[in-house]
């Protein structure tokens, strides 16, 4: 996983349930690039975002974030 994914799944996970383009805002990027990682993130299963665009973490995600932290 990217870093800049991974760093995004973080946040997702410190917020809860985040609009995809307050991540945008809070990682300076675009919101257009904010959108594109989040439909791959969802695309892999590690986060949900509804018709909304809030982006919220799922197991698959949390599961993924406890790995990386213990690995380091």
């Amino acid at each position: 996983m990217a870093s800049l994914a991974q760093e995004m799944l973080v946040k997702i996970s410190e917020r809860g349930t985040v609009h995809y383009t307050v991540l945008a805002y809070m990682m300076k990027i675009s919101p257009d690039y904010a959108h594109l990682i989040c439909r791959s993130l969802s695309k892999d299963e590690h986060i949900v975002i509804d018709d909304a665009g809030m982006c919220k973490i799922s197991p698959k995600g949390e599961n993924l974030l406890k790995d990386k932290t213990s690995s380091d």
